[in-house]
């Protein structure tokens, strides 16, 4: 008897090469073949007859072959020709390079043909179709709703249906080892099919309304995990215990009244939406996103002021070196006015403690140095949180357990988040929207720039350097050092030699030291580089206030919501003109083509990540191994209506079920 765990090599006809081939499609047990859901649908179920045949659509005939023989041609090449017929006439068939089909397809056999016919020819003739020996009077391939599977080389669709089919036919008793995670009235309330009926529906479709309630009910348990593991997440962080600290809301408006300038309103809902999470007994876990230069930083620092009142240390941890020491720059410019001590601590920091100051930023090392760093940690800020590993991550939920308490928590994120995203992964989060840039802070002109146009790029390019520096980007096609090293030369070595050589130019890469980093980052603030070029890795916290230029090589390879925060890079100051400049690679696809069009279009960082969201899907935009976001087969992050549904019926399983929170 099969088990749904066990090895796919089980199933008959499943042998090691196949095998192989299936765990390329990561299809390792038998469970995972069920759940290898189609990606789409051809319905060949409309039985057409021979004498409606044309060059036009594709259509199924239901027909019988009265000779077949295969030629070989003079170069070669096997010719198999069959003359096909049916009550209303006959017709002559095709096949290239498939001798085998006149030892398997009998003169007298029924057949499911599916095809059109070749226009050259004045004698209808049908070319190459695909084809269903009927043996039974259910037809897998053809004449039917036909499921089209993602497949590999070497694996056909032929050969997945098949093996499919045969779980269904052969063992179905698989289904009842299916575990329902949804109750009957959960069911009911939302209109559900059963899930057993979901998933043989979705396989072996008799209309659209199958795919469409067995979609809806797939979908619907996909998402229902991912809101109940996040519920479960909120409810845990609403039974810890937070710090106590005490708001002097006096303070804090001193604090932003001393500022050379006035922050925006969202800037200062921010900072209420923050403090008022302080006054709850438990810890807040609160997202604050905006775009490149809206001002997060300063909503960290105003919101660190009651946290150290009150006793506690604040850390602030960000994914870079460059942006530890940006942080850390600007942090220490807005209270140099307050007598608070804040320290920068990366990986070259001397190693001895510094239990002593309020505040302190720094790169992952804070992970591996909590002992020298803290001895009452209140509140922890971590900027652009998916671009640490899992592994960093999990440190920083150990990090926060301190003196039987757990910090205040802010993550900050200038990737655009869509309203459905929001909803769902970000959903045990509550968010606060910087929706607006400082005031006077001009919006960058983006041009997509045509090969034919590179030349006169280069030109006016030429023209701009005079008054202005540039950020030029390279593409990092594969997450190595290696690479990344050999993209960033080989552009610098172009540009020097070749396109700009009166320019005064310069790069940076992952593995430079930070030495170095540092001293190319001075040059450039100084004004003695023209161009840097460097890879969208270290590009994060980057502030060049002269940089009015930023040139993006191969932008075809970006993610829009990831152009969108390169291209915040530039403009920082008020009524400060500048451009965007995207270049292509080589015979761009006319769909990448028509996405790097829009985005020259829009500047709206909400609208970019929506539009990224559709054409890439989720795990493209935020990436999935950095953000943990789950590789859903059918429900789509863009479905809000669903994503709604799934979150109350989520509540209520909690509810129902009184399930454990941790």
């Amino acid at each position: 008897m099969l088990n749904l765990k066990d090895p796919v090599t089980n199933i008959p006809h499943v042998g090691p090469t196949y095998a192989e081939l299936l765990a390329q499609l990561s299809i390792n047990h038998i469970e995972d073949l069920l759940f290898h859901f189609p990606v789409r649908y051809s319905d060949t179920s409309n039985i057409s007859k021979i004498s409606e045949m044309n060059s036009f659509e594709k259509k199924t005939i239901l027909c019988i072959p009265y000779n077949i023989n295969t030629i070989r041609t003079r170069f070669g090449k096997f010719i198999t020709q069959a003359t096909v017929y049916d009550t209303s006439g006959q017709i002559k068939v095709i096949w290239f390079n498939q001798p085998f089909l006149s030892k398997i397809i009998k003169v007298g056999s029924t057949l499911l043909l599916n095809g059109k016919t070749n226009p050259k020819r004045k004698t209808p003739e049908l070319y190459s179709p695909e084809y269903e020996i009927l043996k039974t009077d259910d037809p897998l391939h053809l004449g039917i709703i036909t499921p089209i599977y993602r497949t590999t080389e070497g694996l056909s669709n032929k050969w997945i249906r098949t093996r499919i089919k045969s779980i269904f036919s052969k063992y179905r008793y698989l289904l009842d080892q299916i575990k329902d995670i949804i109750p009957q009235s959960i069911q009911k309330s939302y209109v559900l099919v059963g899930q057993k009926e979901a998933i043989r529906k979705i396989h072996l479709p008799e209309s659209e309304n199958d795919i469409k309630q067995s979609r809806k009910r797939l979908g619907f348990d996909e998402l229902i995990v991912v809101q109940i593991k996040l519920l479960k997440k909120k409810i845990l962080q609403n039974k810890r215990r937070g710090p106590k600290v005490l708001v002097n809301s006096k303070n804090i408006e001193t604090f932003l009244n001393s500022l050379e300038y006035r922050p925006t309103k969202s800037q200062l809902k921010a900072i209420k939406e923050v403090i008022n999470d302080f006054k709850k007994d438990y810890p807040s876990n609160r997202l604050l996103q905006g775009d490149v230069g809206c001002g997060k930083t300063l909503v960290a620092a105003a919101t660190c002021i009651p946290v150290i009142e009150s006793g506690y240390q604040a850390a602030l941890m960000a994914p870079t070196s460059i942006l530890a020491k940006q942080h850390y720059e600007t942090i220490k410019s807005l209270f140099r006015n307050n007598n608070i001590k804040i320290k920068l601590v990366t990986g070259h920091t001397k190693k001895q403690n510094y239990f002593n100051y309020d505040v302190i930023i720094g790169t992952h090392a804070l992970l591996f140095r909590q002992r020298q760093l803290f001895t009452a940690l209140g509140y922890i800020i971590v900027d652009e949180q998916h671009r640490f590993g899992v592994k960093q991550r999990e440190t920083l939920v150990s990090l926060q357990e301190s003196n039987n308490f757990y910090p205040h928590n802010l993550t900050m994120t200038a990737t655009p988040i869509p309203r459905s995203i929001a909803l769902t992964l970000f959903s045990n989060l509550d968010i606060s929207i910087i929706d607006e840039l400082p005031e006077g802070r001009l919006k960058p002109k983006t041009f997509l720039v045509p090969k034919d146009k590179t030349t006169d790029a280069y030109k006016w390019i030429k023209e701009k350097v005079k008054k202005t520096q540039i950020f030029w980007i390279c593409p990092l096609i594969e997450e190595s050092d290696k690479i990344e090293v050999k993209a960033v030369k080989k552009e610098y070595e172009r540009l020097r030699n070749i396109v700009f050589p009166e320019l005064k130019i310069d790069y940076l890469h992952g593995k430079l030291t930070e030495d170095d980093k540092n001293r190319k980052i001075k040059l450039m603030k100084q004004g003695k580089i023209d161009i840097l070029i460097s890879t969208s890795v270290i590009e994060v916290g980057m502030d060049i206030p002269n940089a009015n230029i930023i040139v993006i090589e191969g932008a075809e390879r970006f993610g829009l919501a990831q152009l969108h925060q390169l291209r915040g890079r530039i403009g920082r100051r008020s009524n400060q003109k500048s451009w965007c400049l995207l270049f292509t690679s080589e015979n761009v696809s006319s769909q990448a083509y028509k996405r790097l069009k829009y985005f020259s279009k829009v500047n709206d960082g909400l609208k970019v990540a929506e539009y990224d969201l559709k054409s890439r899907g989720p795990g493209e935009v935020y990436g999935i191994k950095q953000a943990g976001i789950p590789n859903l087969k059918i429900a789509s992050f863009t479905n809000i209506k669903l994503i709604k549904q799934t979150r109350e019926a989520a509540e209520k399983i909690l509810n129902i079920n009184k399930l454990p929170n941790n």
